[in-house]
């Protein structure tokens, strides 16, 4: 059912059914509607509009008797034609720019970390940041730093600032001067090549500096592996999981199993984020278009980061009954002044 054959009073009665379910978790009866919105509809004709919505299978009756509640298709109709843009007020933008502010330097994933806690914070849903996709990152420097016997930390440092580090373990031990030299050679290789190259250019590019111990350069390559490879959970932060237990969706305990297993995976979020998340504009995902098993009743508003080359998705997610728009308005002013914070 395509919104432009809907008449002006199907979408009035589908705009206003959606907000008051979404403030309620009830299931709204045309009386209810009559009575609460100045509409200027008697409730005879609010019903048959209705029951037209529910033929068009936007909106249906959960049980005989009671009133209606919208199913996805009801939703994403709502959520492309008929939610009015809204602006991020002006308390929570000086509290997101201060909070996202007081990160400003750390490690990445710590700065991700914070992000999706600010966002389950604020809006009361789970709040999920993915890391940047670091093929197409530049690197801009690369150390070996000793940090104890045998142990090794690698940090590959990204052009606008971003860095990756992995603490790897070393067969024996390597007197500084080996390991200086070493990252003097890498340096001088490496920087400027994309990070997604690395795998196939790091072996050949070092293979005839004898300036590189080569325990440490199979070393590094080792590292690289580990810091290109970080796709899965590792690269993905959940905040707010207990906000989950105060939706009244979720008071079924085989519905909040569900979700709960979905998170715990972490692997089915992070390729639905890359899939549906990276491109330019907000996205929002809603009910079976999630296609996560367990996460049927949810949805996800997610948009993209950018730090120079590199990119990632911010978002949240919870249940279809949630208030998008408010939520698009966070999740856009967030992800703009991400990009902001971590290009300065």
């Amino acid at each position: 059912m395509g919104f432009d054959q809907l008449n002006d009073r199907e979408c009035q009665i589908l705009r206003v059914l959606i907000d008051h379910y979404v403030s309620t978790a009830e299931p709204v009866g045309s009386r209810v509607l009559a009575n609460r919105f100045n509409i200027g509809l008697s409730p005879a004709t609010i019903r048959n509009t209705m029951q037209d919505l529910e033929e068009m299978g936007l909106i249906r009756q959960p049980h005989t008797s009671a009133g209606r509640i919208p199913t996805d298709e009801g939703y994403r109709t709502y959520v492309d034609n008929l939610i009015e843009p809204q602006t991020v007020p002006d308390d929570l933008a000086k509290r997101l720019r201060e909070e996202l502010a007081s990160e400003h330097k750390r490690a990445v994933d710590d700065i991700l970390a914070q992000t999706a806690h600010i966002l389950a914070s604020v809006t009361s849903q789970i709040g999920v940041t993915l890391a940047p996709n670091f093929d197409n990152g530049i690197i801009s420097r690369i150390e070996l730093v000793p940090v104890a016997e045998r142990r090794l930390l690698v940090v590959m440092g990204i052009q606008t600032g971003l860095a990756r580090t992995v603490l790897l373990e070393v067969a024996a031990d390597i007197d500084e001067k080996s390991i200086e030299a070493t990252q003097r050679a890498l340096n001088e290789r490496l920087v400027g090549q994309s990070v997604g190259t690395l795998r196939t250019t790091a072996p050949a590019m070092l293979k005839d500096d004898n300036r590189a111990d080569p325990r440490l350069v199979r070393v590094f390559v080792e590292a690289a592996e580990d810091l290109i490879d970080r796709g899965s959970g590792e690269s993905l932060h959940v905040d707010g999981t207990s906000n989950l237990f105060t939706q009244p969706e979720f008071a079924d305990h085989q519905a909040l199993s569900g979700v709960l297993r979905v998170i715990e995976k972490r692997t089915p979020i992070v390729n639905l984020l890359r899939n549906r998340g990276m491109g330019e504009g907000i996205i929002v995902t809603i009910g079976r278009e999630v296609k996560l098993e367990g996460a049927e009743g949810c949805s996800i508003v997610s948009s993209t980061y950018k730090v120079g080359q590199v990119e990632g998705t911010i978002g949240i997610l919870g249940p279809t009954r949630m208030e998008y728009a408010k939520l698009l308005a966070i999740i856009d002013y967030t992800a703009k002044l991400l990009s902001e914070q971590m290009e300065a």
